[in-house]
């Protein structure tokens, strides 16, 4: 009986370590398999994160566009206020002084307002041309959007709204099934040289080096992209730009 409980014993041993050794290869091989899956997992979880990235820098450039909008027509209104308090104050003045000839004092403010300020026959229709073309933007209806914006510059070639639409037509093109660099980089291009005071030069400059860099001119977009960091600081801009230029090295 004792011989037997050795021996049972011996044997359990004996089998417990083959099963051990048996295992032990499987285990490393196991342990690599789940550090490649992490690897690959983590990836992909950079990927997101970087489209993420993009989509929300997208989605603040448009707030930032209508938050700059807004405080552009809240000057405009103002001028036109002071405009009109000026006018008024004329027409009063002209009164005071000629009683003869009221309605040549009231015609000529007029005339002059309308010849001096270069304004549109009808700034209101003007404003929803511009609206309209925006809100297809919006929408990501990108081809109605570039040809709204199209109509618009065409029908307003002095347009308050032109560099604003010159920008959202730059981001249109780029944002096509089939983008257009090419066609989105003139956009851009058109707001730096054309509008050098707009808000958007910022937005354009970097959007522009954007596009170099995926066209594979990364030293004309490194060159862009140190345009914004010198010209515009303080910007948030800037701060894309310093990261961008540190992925293009």
């Amino acid at each position: 009986m004792t011989k037997r409980l050795i021996l049972g014993v011996i044997l359990s041993g004996l089998w417990v370590s083959a099963f051990a050794q048996g295992l032990g290869p499987l285990s490393v091989e196991d342990r690599v398999q789940d550090s490649r899956q992490s690897a690959a997992a983590s990836d992909e979880a950079l990927m997101m994160l970087m489209q993420q990235l993009q989509q929300y820098e997208q989605e603040i450039s448009m707030l930032r566009g209508q938050f700059e909008e807004l405080r552009f027509e809240l000057d405009n209104m103002k001028q036109a206020e002071r405009d009109r308090y000026l006018d008024l104050d004329s027409r009063i003045n002209a009164l005071s002084t000629t009683t003869g000839s009221v309605a040549s004092a009231t015609a000529t403010p007029q005339v002059a307002n309308s010849v001096g300020t270069g304004a549109p026959a009808d700034p209101e229709a003007e404003r929803s041309a511009y609206m309209a073309a925006r809100d297809l933007l919006y929408a990501s209806r990108f081809d109605d959007a570039r040809k709204a914006f199209e109509a618009y510059l065409s029908s307003y070639p002095q347009g308050q709204f032109r560099d604003f639409s010159h920008f959202w037509l730059g981001e249109a093109w780029r944002s096509l099934d089939k983008p257009d660099r090419e066609q989105a980089m003139t956009q851009f291009r058109t707001v730096i040289e054309r509008f050098p005071d707009s808000s958007r030069v910022p937005s354009a400059m970097y959007r522009l080096a954007m596009l170099e860099a995926e066209s594979g001119n990364t030293d004309e977009a490194r060159a862009t992209l140190n345009r914004v960091i010198q010209q515009f600081p303080s910007s948030s801009e800037a701060g894309y730009a310093r990261t961008m230029l540190e992925q293009l090295k």
